[in-house]
Order: C-alpha cells, then structure tokens, then sequence
C-alpha cells in the first residue's frame, strides 16, 4: 500500500448497545440480545431465535425503514465524534455504505431510503456523497480497499455496513430456505440488524487534524467465488484464500503473525468450512486460526453491517486495550460471491497508554 490509510473514529448501533463503545463493551462481556421468541405474524407457530434493536418500534415490519433509522444513528456518532477536528472550510466526503444484497422483503430501489437518511446527516462543512453497494456480508471491507486508494486524494473516507433481516417477506425467506435458526433446523442464524461505519484517513491527514489512529489497514484485498451458498457446487475456499492469501502478503518473509481473526461466521455449515480450508492453506501466518472472533453471540446475524462492525471492534479492543495481539484479519463472505479481506494493525503509538505487552 502507497498511502498508510488509519481509522480514526466509528459508531456503531446493533441490539447491544447504542455507540461503538457500549457494543465493543457488551461483545466483550459475553451479552447477548439473541432471544428464542415467535413471530405471529409469520403464521406457523414456532420457537425461532431473533435480535433486535429495542429502540425501534417492535411492530414496523419494513426493513427499509429499520436500516435507515440504525445507519443514521450509527453515522450521526462517527460525524459527532469528528466535529471537533474539522478544519475550517467546506469538504466533501465519500461514505461507502454496504447494503444487503437483493432478496425477497428487500430490492435495490430500496437502497435509496437509505441513502436519503444518510445524505440527510451532512452539514454546511461536510457534504456527504453516499455510495452504495448491495453486495451483503463483503460490502464494507470491499469499501474499505476503495477508501484506501482514496484517502491519498480526499482527506477524509468514510466505510460502513448497514442492514436488517426484520421484514416479513426475508423473514419468510430465511426460513424456507432453513437458514433461520428454529426448531427444525440443524444450522442457521438468528436474525438480526445493526449498522456501523468508520473514519478512514491518511495518516498524514490525521495528523494535521489532530485525529489519534486506532488502527491501520495494512493491506486489504477482494477476489470471487465461483462455487457459492445453495448451489450443488462443492467449494473448497478458493475465492476466499484467494482474498486473505492477498491481504496477508506484507507478512511474507517476515516472523510476524495474525493474533486475532475477525469473521461473519454465523452458524451456516458452509461459512465454517470454507474458512477450515482457508485455515488449512494459510494457517502459518496465524497464531490460532481456529480462534474466531464474531459478533454473532451477542447481537446476532447482523448481514452486511458484519464488516464495518468488525473493523469498529477491532479498534475499540486496540483503544481499550484487551486486544489479544498487535495484527488482526477481518473477512467477509457474501452469498453472490464477493470474498473481502483486510489486514489491519494497531498503530504505532497514540491510540492507547502504556507499553505493549506483546511482541511486534
């Protein structure tokens, strides 16, 4: 990578918490929102596992309108947060929010509910630009290799992921395709939403602004996979080797490894076998591949905010230093294809207090 690209805030709403804070908080406290509960308005009657923001009216059923009110929030915490360093003057901002990818309860004409709520939060010194992308679990990391190239032309990227499986019709969805985890069912998820999005800079740009880093991406990469979800096709995890092979290669020749690995992993069988094959090929540059960090105990199947949720984790555990190690892997997997990768890394210095205690 030419430019040192570094996070330097997020926000983040999900059924555990209101702010990046309280979620990473919760996470890492082993709170769950995940209830067994039924849903009536589905008909059959049936214990199903389900997440949601209790913030939000039980009763609204459009998942259009759930993700525009969670994005907003999520946004409107990482635009507070950057308020104070603003420079004088009126700059213009990308964000790059991944959305679900098209399914039944949820089209692409949708998106621009969306992208109204987002677009909605920008001010006389920050115009914000919202790009979408529809392409699920890999949407965020997918924008975050695109905010790198940016960053060295825009002083300020914003990446993140929004989404919500509360609407009848997905709901209606999931569970004719027994991905939803009810009785019945030998895998699958529980349902879930949330949003976050995350500052992306120059380390340079941060500098000036006086922004502290609390992590930088190292590398980032994407690749696709042919072989995918509800197909006879048998996949073996090319398109995702493919993508953290690429992530991981400024580890090459190097004795550094990856202490902590951050997934989508939900509880589908072929997630799971997709990263052991990934873990087979690549499994020296970790110190446990096996060890995974995922949301999905907490606040449930969160769809395409997986990604930017994660990089928000990532560096809350670098800011309140519980981190397990000094380098991370994020990694997503969409339904469609799209395999996304980052390599990130706790910043030099400036984002906690106190000396490392392990090993660069």
């Amino acid at each position: 990578m030419s430019v040192e690209a570094v996070l330097v805030a997020s926000g983040a709403r999900a059924p555990v918490g209101t702010t990046a804070e309280s979620v990473a908080a919760a996470v890492r406290a082993g709170i769950s929102r995940v209830r067994r509960v039924q849903v009536p308005e589905l008909g059959r009657q049936a214990d199903s596992f389900i997440a949601r923001d209790g913030l939000l009216d039980a009763q609204e059923w459009s998942g259009a309108a759930r993700m525009a009110a969670l994005g907003a929030a999520a946004l409107e915490e990482v635009l507070s947060k950057l308020a104070p360093a603003l420079p004088p003057g009126n700059i213009e901002v990308p964000v790059l929010v991944g959305l679900p990818e098209e399914r039944p309860g949820w089209r692409a004409t949708e998106a621009s509910r969306v992208v109204a709520a987002l677009s909605a939060l920008g001010s006389e010194r920050l115009r914000l630009r919202v790009e979408p992308r529809l392409t699920g679990h890999a949407s965020a990391l997918e924008g975050l290799r695109e905010a790198v190239t940016r960053v060295s032309r825009a002083p300020l990227v914003i990446v993140g992921g929004v989404d919500s499986y509360h609407d009848i019709q997905t709901l209606a969805w999931l569970r004719e395709r027994n991905q939803w985890l009810e009785e019945g069912t030998r895998t699958g998820f529980a349902p879930s939403e949330g949003a976050a999005f995350v500052a992306v800079m120059a380390a340079p740009h941060a500098r000036r602004w006086g922004l502290v880093p609390h992590a930088m991406v190292r590398a980032s990469a994407t690749a696709r996979e042919t072989k995918r979800i509800h197909t006879d096709d048998l996949n073996l995890g090319e398109g995702l080797t493919a993508a953290v092979g690429e992530a991981l290669a400024p580890l090459d020749g190097t004795r550094e490894v990856v202490a902590s690995v951050h997934s989508d992993l939900n509880g589908e069988r072929y997630r799971s076998e997709e990263w052991g094959f990934v873990a087979l090929r690549l499994g020296a540059a970790f110190r446990d591949a096996s060890d995974i960090h995922t949301p999905v105990g907490s606040c449930g199947e969160v769809g395409a905010a997986t990604g930017a949720l994660n990089l928000a984790l990532c560096a809350q555990a670098w800011r309140r230093r519980y981190a397990s190690g000094s380098r991370a892997l994020l990694w997503g997997s969409s339904e469609a294809g799209l395999r996304a990768a980052a390599l990130l890394e706790e910043p030099l210095s400036g984002s906690r207090v106190g000396a490392n205690p392990w090993p660069k």
